[in-house]
């Protein structure tokens, strides 16, 4: 009977253990050649601010998606919330980024683009592979000028190369600010209408279901410190240093 009973204990400790070990990891995934891009650090800190372990595997987007689904994935990051998604995603609120592309020049001229027209012409500053809006991005009519980081970006205006630049206002204004650049380069009239907004999103099938309150509390934290913000600005940054 004793035997029984230890054998049995084995057993339910066996279970409670695994049990135990996979709530205490967590798995995810990015895209194909982004292990160490910035959605996997986002998902870094996540893990991090819960104290848990994680697990970064990389897939396409669909596959990602089919993952959260079926309860292969735990959790995702970079999700836009769409009625289609509704149905596929248990978004974590609020958004942990909403960012918009914005046009920057030098102040002194900012006000010869008042319009989308007026981009013509004029030589722009793109970030290399970036998407930014409908029609910028098929407009062969427009002279773009690739580029490989903000700050080149920032230069290449400064020298006179490019005429205007396109790039996340929440990145470029407090870059601008540290470099007391503020009043000598600032937003163009016009402007896109535009925002992106970025969530968590997690699987209905995952343990974290049961950590939403603490996985929103750690979203609404790292939103007050300015953490995605910081690790947003550092991942740009140490880009430009390799």
């Amino acid at each position: 009977m004793f035997k029984t009973l230890f054998v049995m204990s084995l057993c339910l400790y066996g279970v409670f253990s695994h049990a135990s070990e996979e709530m205490n990891t967590i798995k995810s995934a990015v895209a194909e050649g982004y292990i160490d891009g910035l959605q996997s650090k986002y998902l870094r800190y996540i893990a991090n601010e819960m104290s848990l372990n994680i697990e970064i595997d990389v897939m396409p987007f669909a596959r990602r998606v089919k993952g959260i689904k079926n309860g292969d994935l735990d959790i995702i990051v970079g999700v836009q919330r769409t009625k289609v998604s509704e149905d596929e995603f248990i978004y974590i609120r609020p958004y942990y980024e909403s960012l918009s592309y914005r046009f920057f020049s030098l102040t002194k001229h900012s006000n010869k683009i008042k319009n989308y027209g007026d981009l013509h012409g004029k030589l722009i500053g793109i970030n290399r592979h970036a998407k930014y809006f409908t029609p910028f991005d098929t407009d062969n009519r427009l002279e773009k000028v690739t580029t490989l980081s903000l700050q080149q970006n920032i230069d290449l205006l400064l020298y006179g190369r490019t005429d205007v630049f396109i790039y996340y206002e929440e990145s470029t204004l407090p870059k601008l600010a540290d470099l007391k650049l503020s009043n000598k380069i600032s937003k163009t009239i016009y402007q896109p209408e535009h925002l992106i907004k970025h969530y968590i999103a997690i699987s209905n099938k995952s343990e974290l279901m049961n950590r939403q309150h603490q996985l929103q509390q750690v979203v609404k934290k790292g939103i007050a410190r300015g953490d995605f913000l910081r690790i947003r600005n550092e991942h740009y940054d140490n880009l430009v240093k390799e």
